[in-house]
């Protein structure tokens, strides 16, 4: 399926569209991106910030400060206060957006886990995904094996 991808909210108010393709795609086992989805992982789906296309609605800009003292900005929901993206204040271009606000999210994998030592003990992890005790030394490593699954998808 190629893009465009609509999303939306939980209650609808808030439309999207997303125009390109994802930059990346993985999943989050800290403890802080436990608390933040309520379960076992938070999965984070890098796209360019510019591709996000609101359709209806006006996501709210909410603001809070991370435990290391970075300010965390997310567009939610302003009825149904669902998180639909976030945009990271030192990368302007960037958004991460949560890609169960997708209507077609089962068409993505996540290529990466990271904060593996943080994982639930009852979590299965997928054969041949690359697995991180902490995060990459380098996050650019995750769009490049985003680049490498696309490239091995497309071979068949």
């Amino acid at each position: 399926m190629a893009p465009p991808y609509p999303g939306s909210c939980l209650c609808g108010q808030v439309r999207f569209r997303l125009n390109a393709e994802p930059l990346t795609l993985y999943a989050c086992h800290c403890t802080d991106c436990q608390r933040r989805s309520g379960g076992a992982l938070l999965l984070s789906m890098w796209v360019e910030r510019a591709s996000l296309e609101v359709l209806q609605g006006a996501p709210e800009l909410v603001s809070s400060i991370a435990k290391d003292g970075r300010e965390r900005r997310n567009r939610v929901c302003p009825a149904c206060q669902i998180r639909l993206w976030s945009e990271p204040t030192n990368r302007p271009a960037l958004a991460i957006l949560r890609p169960g606000t997708l209507e077609h999210a089962g068409i993505f994998t996540p290529i990466a886990h990271q904060f593996v030592r943080s994982a639930l003990p009852w979590f299965v992890f997928a054969d041949g995904v690359a697995r991180y005790e902490t995060a990459p030394d380098d996050p650019a490593e995750f769009i490049r094996l985003w680049k490498e699954a696309k490239k091995q998808f497309a071979r068949g």
